[in-house]
């Protein structure tokens, strides 16, 4: 005899048996897994490691990348200073130089006894003829466009100036007064118009010469800090690997490393050689260049006016007055605070010598100036003259040459510094690029080689 099963209260109360009849709410709950769950699921350690090895290979071309282009960009910029910035800044200071000593060797040649001497005549056509050759090669450096039509209007007022001195030049030896009014025209045209034009692109190159200086000495912290990302990145990875396989050093990863910390320690110490000695070269090349050459420029202008007013025989009060402007710029009113003695505060130790001689014979030859002033304004007008063009090694004319010689030289010493340190800065770079790439390609086979069989060993 069978015994009938006991149904549910709920199910006889409602005439109805079986589990179909169960509520939803009594069924058991089914759990589906997590996002987060899903990927730990996929991403298996030969996964991982695949991904992390792209990763590492693509942080490493990035940071040698970056470390190349800094280089390549600085070497760009050194190149630029010592093979076109520098040699057009060189070029505008023969140009103002040269011009500005041919105006005052033409008012000086006007005063000799007898006419010009063949000396003077020599050194004026040498003089033109020297600031043409720089003004054609300037032209051809020349990059900007305000240079350009500075040097345009330079070429063109400078077969006026000549036009001018040579018609001085007729009068004087017919023995026409109207010689010294056209000499002081020739001149006012050099001082007004020609020889600013030649300062404007003196100043330019030497800004361009300063900018780039600047640009290259500048340390490259995009490239810096890439190279510490990828170091960091290949420390993490080895930690990794170390901790999945059991295995304390991974090879290829510790190789990795080592190419990459060299990378970065040889553009580090190269890149910061390379800007120490372009500020070297800026500080003690660029800078006193733009020094010495307004010494220069101030002197041979000062040198014209004081011809000058003598030629103008008492009317030259203007002349006067802008040699004395020209002596306080060179050495101050009172001996001190003028161009001299910023140049010697900025030169090295070696260059003051020569700097300190040229202040001193400028000093002396605004005494000497006084006497001709003495001489000129008290009537005696031929003694006067006399003691502006005497040939003694005393004298004014002989003051004046040790003054411009001097500058010449310390010029001369203080654009090759600029030379000199550019191509040394560029020497630090030297085969940098070449050990970039190199190390950088080793980098990436090392982590290849570093993860290869690691991930093998999964197969």
């Amino acid at each position: 005899m069978s015994v009938p099963t006991q149904l549910a209260p709920a199910a006889v109360k409602s005439g109805h048996t079986g589990p179909s009849q169960l509520r939803p709410a009594e069924s058991a709950p089914v759990e589906t897994p997590g996002r987060a769950a899903r990927i730990r699921g996929r991403l298996t350690t030969p996964r991982l490691y695949a991904l992390v090895a792209a990763g590492l290979v693509l942080v490493g071309l990035a940071a040698g990348t970056a470390a190349v282009a800094a280089v390549q960009d600085r070497s760009g910029l050194i190149q630029n200073v010592s093979g076109v910035s520098g040699p057009l800044s060189v070029d505008a200071q023969t140009l103002y130089r040269e011009l500005a000593d041919a105006d005052a060797t033409a008012a000086t040649a006007f005063l000799s006894d007898g006419g010009e001497s063949a000396v003077l005549r020599s050194r004026y056509l040498d003089d033109i003829a020297q600031a043409s050759a720089a003004l054609t090669v300037a032209l051809q450096y020349a990059e900007d466009e305000r240079d350009t039509e500075s040097l345009r209007l330079v070429a063109d007022r400078l077969p006026v100036y000549t036009g001018l001195v040579e018609t001085a030049r007729s009068y004087q030896r017919l023995g026409v007064p109207l010689g010294g009014a056209y000499l002081r025209e020739a001149s006012g045209l050099m001082q007004q118009t020609v020889l600013p034009e030649a300062a404007k692109l003196f100043e330019s190159a030497q800004a361009r010469v300063a900018a780039e200086q600047d640009a290259a000495a500048r340390f490259p912290w995009a490239a810096a800090l890439l190279g510490l990302v990828a170091v960091g990145a290949l420390i993490s990875a080895q930690v990794l690997v170390a901790r999945r396989s059991r295995r304390i050093l991974n090879p290829g990863l510790v190789a990795a490393t080592l190419a990459t910390v060299l990378a970065l320690l040889w553009s580090v110490v190269a890149l910061s050689a390379s800007a120490g000695r372009l500020e070297t070269g800026e500080r003690d090349g660029s800078a006193l260049v733009s020094l010495l050459a307004n010494a220069g420029r101030a002197s041979l202008q000062a040198r014209a006016n004081e011809s000058l007013t003598l030629v103008a025989r008492g009317g030259g009060a203007a002349f006067e007055k802008d040699f004395a402007g020209r002596m306080d710029e060179l050495i101050g009113t009172d001996g001190r605070g003028g161009l001299f003695e910023r140049a010697i505060a900025q030169a090295p130790v070696a260059d003051r010598p020569l700097i300190s001689q040229a202040r001193d014979e400028t000093i002396r030859w605004r005494e000497l100036h006084q006497q001709v002033r003495v001489q000129d304004d008290g009537g005696d007008y031929d003694k006067a003259v006399e003691l502006a063009t005497a040939t003694t090694e005393d004298a004014l004319p002989a003051v004046f040459a040790r003054v411009d010689g001097a500058l010449t030289e310390a010029l001369a010493t203080a654009n090759r510094r600029v030379d000199r340190q550019a191509n040394s800065a560029d020497g630090a770079l030297r085969g940098l690029t070449a050990g970039l790439v190199l190390l950088t390609v080793g980098m990436v086979a090392a982590v290849v080689l570093g993860f290869r069989p690691r991930i093998e060993e999964y197969r």
